[in-house]
């Protein structure tokens, strides 16, 4: 009995510090968790364990702040415009 509660705790573990190996299947994330928690006598509520906290994937890559001004920049002017406001051409270059 002993080592069939190491094995599933060993295997726990593997399971909550490789969570990448398990992204198509949570459950076992979940499970694994809610093994160790037991083994140390501790109570476990799944609904705190969101999928967001086994991996959370990288944002995109932020645009070139460059990029970002003359984008802006164009639109405001655009809008300015839009608006009636004139615009002079030697502030908006």
């Amino acid at each position: 009995m002993q080592d069939d509660r190491k094995a599933v705790l060993s295997d726990a573990r593997h399971v909550a510090l490789t969570p990448e190996d398990y992204l198509d299947d949570p459950a076992q994330f979940v499970a694994a968790w809610a093994a160790m928690k037991a083994g140390r006598g501790q109570g476990f509520d799944p609904a705190r364990l969101r999928p967001m906290h086994i991996i959370v994937p990288p944002g995109p890559a932020p645009e070139p702040t460059e990029q970002t001004l003359e984008r802006t920049g164009h639109k405001i002017r655009a809008v300015i415009e839009a608006r009636g406001y004139a615009v002079r051409r030697d502030d908006a270059a």
